[in-house]
């Protein structure tokens, strides 16, 4: 039979139709959620640089910082500075975190290395390109910076009052920088405090956030066929009707029906101008196309729960530590918010206890990873055994965060005790392998609503006392 040609295409207008709402709202939904992602991304890598100046600027003896650079001696309170930008740069996963003192000798600028917090790799010149030496107290360093930022820095070393934020391009990739004058009581400059972290997280979540926008487009879709379903309604499902009804008389009088003749649809009387009134004349194939159709939705229903399924056990992986299974460090950021709302509203009542394990590297060395590998689960295990109504978190890899509440909380210092004897027991069994005798530093802190304004507070207390703790088991060693 030779098909109609119509004037006003149904086919037309519905693809014309779904096609502009689907492009304007996926392009709308695209651009909306992209900057507001990228906006909340910059602002918690504001926060974290905020803080890290903050926390340096309190710690840094500004008088002391500037006789050191004035005599070129390392001062006691040097070193522990030293120390600290180290420490800081490791906890805060940092790029750099550095000293500097613009200068100016015979009209010519340049720039002073004061000091630098440096990794392991660093200090040895491993990690570090082999044509730059590494600086120490009082080297001009001038010769590795873009000659055009010395005048820069040398201004805003006696001009800026407030801490500056930027991105900075550069040959190792896109960073997000902070700057800050140091200053002593009487306002003097003293030296510039440079710090960055490289902003590869935030564009690989860009390009993470693109597949799931992909995934939304497809929610949208499906979203628009129900909206679809309203519209066609109106202009196709009340002359579908008729032709339903005339289909439904067609098939009474065709069952079991053996005479040919009897084998006609009656012309339900449709004139839509349009692909509807083709229907009348293709009723048969329309029923097995409508078919195949339904086939198809209950297939797309079913892939749309499997990724459902998928995605809530992705979510569960990405907060679990591949090696020990216990949480990892982002399981830990999202209950530090919830410790911080907490102290907001407060309710906070917890303690935290960090655990940083001892001769780790010379398991390594000595035995191979795999053994280091058993080394680390077999201090989780102690942890966890000794911890068990308490969270445990690997916020690194060989530090350990517990959360103590509830139970743990109110019989702390038993369990210390009990976790610090076991330890020595494992340390004096001889009979026990290397990665089996496992020993580490430990230190704890309680929240403190008179000092502590967040958990990341509790954390550095618990930190530092860590960090002691492992300083006097060094100090027994060496007797």
């Amino acid at each position: 039979m030779m098909k109609k040609n119509y004037e006003n295409s149904l086919k037309f207008h519905i693809i014309l139709v779904c096609m502009l709402i689907i492009v304007f709202l996926c392009l709308v939904l695209s651009v909306v959620s992209f900057y507001i992602f990228r906006t909340s991304m910059m602002d918690m890598y504001t926060k974290r640089l905020e803080d890290v100046v903050n926390l340096t600027l309190e710690r840094i003896d500004a008088e002391d910082l500037d006789n050191c650079i004035e005599t070129k001696q390392k001062s006691e309170k040097f070193e522990e500075m030293t120390v600290f930008l180290e420490q800081e740069r490791k906890w805060s996963r940092l790029d750099y975190i550095v000293l500097t003192k613009a200068v100016k000798v015979d009209d010519k600028y340049d720039l002073m290395q004061v000091v630098s917090g440096l990794s392991e790799g660093e200090k040895t010149g491993a990690d570090l390109n082999p044509d730059i030496p590494i600086p120490d107290l009082g080297d001009l360093i001038g010769q590795f910076f873009n000659p055009d930022d010395l005048p820069r820095l040398y201004e805003e070393q006696n001009t800026l009052t407030e801490p500056i934020y930027k991105i900075e391009h550069s040959d190792f990739g896109d960073e997000y920088g902070a700057e800050a004058i140091i200053r002593t009581s009487d306002g003097k400059p003293v030296a510039i405090l440079s710090t960055g972290v490289s902003l590869a997280e935030v564009n690989q979540a860009l390009k993470e956030y693109v597949m799931v926008i992909a995934l939304f487009a497809l929610i949208l879709a499906i979203i628009f066929a129900a909206i679809m379903v309203f519209w066609l309604q109106r202009r196709v499902i009340d002359p579908l009707q008729k032709i339903e009804k005339s289909a439904s008389d067609f098939a009474k009088r065709s069952h079991l029906q053996k005479d040919p003749s009897m084998l006609v649809l009656e012309d339900p009387g449709i004139h839509t101008g349009d692909e509807l009134e083709s229907l009348s004349d293709t009723i048969v194939s329309m029923s097995k196309d409508m078919q195949n159709y339904v086939e198809e939705i209950i297939v797309s229903a079913n892939k749309i729960d499997n990724m459902a399924l998928e995605m809530t056990k992705v979510n569960d992986f990405a907060l679990r530590d591949a090696l020990t299974g216990v949480k990892n460090k982002a399981a830990y950021d999202k209950t530090e918010v919830r410790l911080n709302s907490d102290i907001i509203t407060q309710t906070a009542k917890f303690g935290m206890i960090m655990v940083d394990i001892n001769y780790l590297k010379r398991i390594n060395d000595t035995f191979g990873h795999e053994c280091g590998d058993l080394y680390i689960k077999n201090m989780c295990k102690l942890i966890c055994d000794t911890f068990e109504h308490s969270p445990v978190f690997r916020i690194g890899g060989d530090e350990f965060v517990v959360l103590l509440e509830n139970r743990d909380y109110e019989h702390k210092d038993m369990l210390i005790a009990k976790m610090r004897g076991r330890m020595e027991e494992l340390q004096n069994d001889k009979e026990l392998q290397p990665w089996e005798r496992i020993s580490a530093a430990i230190g704890v802190a309680v929240y403190d609503d008179n000092i502590d304004e967040t958990a990341y507070s509790v954390l550095k207390r618990a930190d530092r006392e860590m960090y002691e703790n492992k300083k006097q088991m060094k100090a027994i060693r060496q007797r």
